[in-house]
């Protein structure tokens, strides 16, 4: 998670994350195909207006999904039942209720990852972990486990490139898939535990207790804004789901 510099990024993480977390339950209600895709066009309105994106790199993130979500309506929609049939082929049988349903499950969940990259997109990690413990009460030792945690993921990527490196200088080929999970997971989990051990040395060292009666470096705070957007987007939400349900 990385925050760029659009207008959504001075958001309160917290209050971003839950009004988009409402947005899906809305997506999970609906069971119109028009409905979803229009909500689905209301996070890429907000995306390209003030989240900071562009195509080039809205299509970079959404065409894989977007394969994944075809293969998915086409499955449902040519394997589905239904009384009103539109084409039947062998072991096709294409029905209305079939198509609908497709379409609403794809668009559904391609609304789901266009509203989570939205808060993955405009979100600084720490900010979000800051986020949650003063809006959210979460315990600092929990806070900053899960931020320790998220920050050995690019650390173990780096280190699983420098083995399959060294591996393949030495002329190592190994066909067995589970002989080569372990062959890397070993080393990478012996190096996870003697950094975890470093860091919680380096963590009661410096008189980290893990209560709330601690002095932070970054407060995040609730503003104006912030009920704003929330209560907007709430409401176009809404407003789409009632106007096209009628």
């Amino acid at each position: 998670m990385k925050s760029n510099d659009s207008w959504l990024s001075t958001l309160n993480p917290t209050i971003k994350l839950v009004t988009h977390l409402l947005v899906m339950c809305v997506l999970m209600a609906v069971t119109d195909p028009r409905i979803t895709l229009a909500i689905w066009i209301v996070a890429l309105v907000i995306g390209l207006t003030l989240g900071g994106w562009r195509i080039p790199y809205l299509l970079k993130r959404l065409l894989p999904y977007t394969i994944f979500f075809v293969m998915i309506f086409w499955m449902m929609a040519a394997f589905g039942k239904g009384e009103h049939t539109l084409w039947q082929w062998g072991w096709f049988h294409i029905t209305e209720e079939s198509l609908n349903n497709g379409l609403m499950i794809a668009l559904r969940m391609l609304g789901f990852v266009t509203y989570g990259l939205l808060v993955t997109s405009t979100t600084d990690l720490t900010a979000m972990i800051m986020s949650l413990v003063h809006q959210c009460r979460l315990s600092p030792k929990w806070a900053y486990g899960l931020l320790a945690g998220f920050r050995f993921i690019p650390l173990f990527q780096t280190e699983l490139a420098q083995m399959k490196s060294a591996h393949k200088i030495r002329g190592y080929k190994q066909k067995n898939s589970w002989k080569s999970f372990i062959r890397y997971a070993l080393p990478l989990f012996t190096q996870g535990i003697r950094k975890s051990e470093r860091i919680a040395i380096a963590m009661e060292a410096r008189g980290f207790t893990g209560t709330r009666q601690r002095t932070y470096y970054l407060t995040p705070q609730l503003t104006g804004k912030d009920g704003w957007y929330c209560g907007l987007l709430l409401v176009v939400v809404l407003c789409i789901a009632v106007v096209l349900k009628i």
